[in-house]
């Protein structure tokens, strides 16, 4: 049986004998095309539904997988920013949120990581945010966004507090 529903790749349903051929093959749910050699992963349908519906959560809401201290920076530097960014001289900075204190305000993102690494913070408790407009109008909450500047991707692990 063939279905298509909408926004979907199409699916069948597995006989009990191909079900057994996969099990004994040692298959964990993964079909490679023989032409395009694309990986496939099966999932439960109940697994698929919850991970649509996650997919579908508002931008606005925050994603659940935020930690609260982090949450709690984002929004504070959302606050500030249409007041941060009436002064023009502030366009393009980087602020550095801890809750609801801003604890940096600097010329990049670099700086702005390294003043809260020497106040003894570690990442996932603070936020460092460009101050611009946001042409989509999406909170920083809105996505997942990894909390490592380019400082850190390119070298290495941050400096540890003294």
């Amino acid at each position: 049986m063939i279905s298509d529903p909408p926004g979907a790749a199409i699916g069948c349903c597995w006989t009990e004998s191909a079900v057994r051929i996969c099990a004994d093959l040692g298959c964990r749910g993964n079909i490679i095309d023989p032409l395009t050699h694309d990986t496939y992963v099966l999932v439960r349908a109940e697994v698929y539904a919850r991970l649509v519906a996650e997919r579908q959560r508002p931008a606005e809401q925050p994603d659940p997988e935020i930690p609260s201290l982090m949450l709690r920076s984002q929004q504070a530097f959302w606050q500030d920013l249409p007041e941060l960014l009436k002064d023009e001289r502030n366009h393009g900075k980087w602020v550095a949120y801890h809750g609801g204190e801003r604890v940096a305000f600097r010329r990049s993102d670099v700086e702005a990581y390294q003043e809260c690494f020497r106040r003894g913070l570690k990442r996932g408790e603070f936020y460092v945010g460009r101050l611009e407009a946001d042409p989509d109008g999406v909170p920083p909450w809105g996505t997942l966004e990894a909390d490592r500047s380019l400082f850190e991707v390119t070298e290495g692990t941050p400096p540890s507090p003294a």
